[in-house]
């Protein structure tokens, strides 16, 4: 829902906003004027009352809406198949309800092309379904780049709960990851344990003189 007089923390979530209602309500806009105080967008059809109408407030990042004209001169049934708005940010969070499919599994860029063509009409591109998932993923289990960040802790934990383990975690020059192998020691005692030297010949046909 957008309003006059709506506050937005910034102009970023502004945009977002009205991304959402264009692809709710069926049209497209595009940046009349873009500034660090102002913002001014229009319907991307030609001659149409659409608008709106934000500028910055004096103190802080929050945006507010000044001016919105809500109204259409043209009809809006025309389906717009490759939406402007469509970005993968905004797509990414049409589907984090329902990043989880109902068995479970994570759901899939494809199915992402599906959803999107029967709730807006939209047709999308796999490269833009693939990015909408990972960046609903990156918000909800974190970035690659934060997770790897949090090895080091993980290893410690792991080596306090789980006497005997093995691990080994190494980086280059820059500190940068470039393996990870953990072996738990409950697993290794086990083996060590319970498992017997055997001999074992897998793929050969055991015919004729050896």
């Amino acid at each position: 829902m957008i309003y006059k007089g709506q506050f937005l923390p910034t102009k970023k979530d502004l945009k977002r906003l009205v991304g959402h209602f264009a692809m709710r309500q069926n049209f497209e806009w595009k940046v009349k004027r873009s500034n660090k105080t102002t913002l001014h967008l229009v319907c991307l059809m030609k001659n149409c009352t659409w608008k709106l109408r934000a500028v910055r407030r004096d103190k802080g990042t929050y945006f507010q809406v000044r001016s919105f004209v809500n109204e259409h001169t043209y009809p809006l049934e025309v389906i717009h198949r490759r939406h402007r708005q469509a970005s993968a940010v905004i797509i990414g969070e049409v589907i984090a309800p329902r990043l989880q499919q109902q068995d479970g599994r994570l759901t899939r860029p494809k199915y992402i092309i599906v959803d999107m063509k029967l709730m807006y009409g939209i047709q999308i591109m796999y490269s833009k379904a693939h990015a909408a998932l990972d960046y609903v993923l990156s918000l909800t289990y974190g970035t690659h780049e934060e997770t790897f960040q949090l090895l080091p802790s993980f290893s410690y934990v792991l080596e306090q709960k789980n006497p005997n383990t093995i691990i080994d975690l190494q980086r280059d020059e820059d500190g940068k990851f470039l393996y990870f192998f953990m072996s738990i020691g409950a697993s290794l005692s086990g083996f060590r344990t319970y498992i017997h030297p055997i001999i074992a010949v897998d793929g050969t046909h055991l015919k004729g003189r050896l």
